[in-house]
């Protein structure tokens, strides 16, 4: 393929791909069962790599953006707005994360679709937890019971699995901190909740590279979502653009506008993937809701504030991406080979 028409195709893909498939767990549509990832050599061709590198530059285009932006009297106003609800940033997250446990109950499942429960018991106790986080006095209490769901969801289905779903128990922790008086505890949380959601899409996005046939499975099942793109390229680019977003939510790029473009993509897909995706991602709407109100927090400056020249921060931002996706790379290589 052309790198002129490469670099159509990734403009074209980067534009539309978020209104209907980047966002989509692959694990909860796909009926394929092959559970062995590709190789490494496999990956060697020119869409990846071109990918890469755009990824990369447009990732320091943002990021002057960014900075563009924070100078915007305009958007700092539309800032000051929606700051002025940060004080019901938690109350955001209970409503969403009651709803969430109350639907994982009733599908008879734990934290995300595809994560089926043997006993009833784990459901009441789902339901107790969405009764815990009713009242503010209870929340930290049922923080502490989501991370131990998480933990029991790990023995159940392993360690790797529960990689998916990080930010489960990074909202547990949320809670669990939420009504310390010791500052330097309780605003952990706010990086704690962006660390744990950019993990997740970015190791949902690795399973789109490193599992091409479950995704070509979904599209077989979806073929209009790739608009007439080769249905590889735009799976491909499905996994640059969420490993992408995932990225500037941990290095603190653009908090605001990402996190109400996402969840106003998570509703369109919405009628795509129906309840199963309602299922899956209404947790995710409350923390993306929580970053719209609280931005970045104020008490621990994000990774993207170690440099104040925004040339410094263009590279910063472009060079550790690189890296930290390199890593995450081979780290969820070695666990797919070594656990599915």
């Amino acid at each position: 393929m052309k790198s002129k028409n490469l670099f159509w195709y990734f403009l074209n893909a980067f534009i539309v791909i978020s209104p209907f498939s980047a966002y989509a767990h692959v694990k909860w549509f796909t009926h394929n069962t092959d559970a062995h990832p590709v190789f490494f050599e496999d990956l060697n061709h020119p869409t990846f790599w071109f990918l890469l590198v755009i990824s990369a530059v447009t990732l320091a285009l943002i990021t002057y953006a960014d900075r563009l932006l924070e100078k915007s009297i305009v958007y700092q106003k539309f800032n000051s707005y929606l700051e002025s609800y940060a004080n019901r940033a938690t109350l955001i997250l209970r409503i969403f994360t009651g709803a969430s446990l109350l639907l994982s109950w009733q599908a008879d499942s734990m934290i995300a679709p595809e994560l089926k429960i043997e006993s009833g018991l784990v459901g009441w106790y789902q339901f107790v937890l969405a009764l815990l986080l009713l009242f503010a006095k209870t929340t930290p209490l049922a923080g502490l019971g989501m991370m131990g769901l998480y933990l029991y969801a790990m023995m159940q289905y392993g360690f790797f699995h529960l990689l998916d779903y990080l930010v489960y128990a990074a909202i547990g922790y949320f809670f669990l901190v939420s009504y310390f008086r010791q500052n330097r505890i309780l605003h952990t949380r706010v990086p704690a909740l962006y660390i744990g959601l950019g993990f997740s899409l970015c190791w949902a996005a690795l399973e789109k590279i490193s599992f091409p046939h479950w995704g070509m499975d979904v599209l077989r099942q979806q073929p209009g979502l790739t608009m007439g793109l080769p249905a590889d390229f735009f799976l491909m680019s499905c996994a640059f653009v969420e490993l992408c977003l995932g990225y500037l939510l941990i290095i603190g790029v653009l908090q605001r506008p990402l996190a109400l473009t996402i969840t106003l993509v998570f509703f369109i897909t919405s009628s795509f993937f129906g309840k199963t995706e309602v299922i899956g991602h209404t947790i995710l709407h409350g923390a993306l809701l929580v970053f719209t109100v609280i931005g970045p927090g104020h008490y621990y400056p994000p990774p993207i504030e170690f440099h104040q020249r925004v040339g410094l921060r263009a590279a910063f931002v472009a060079i550790n991406f690189v890296i930290i996706i390199g890593v995450m790379a081979v780290a969820y290589h070695w666990m797919a080979s070594k656990y599915l």
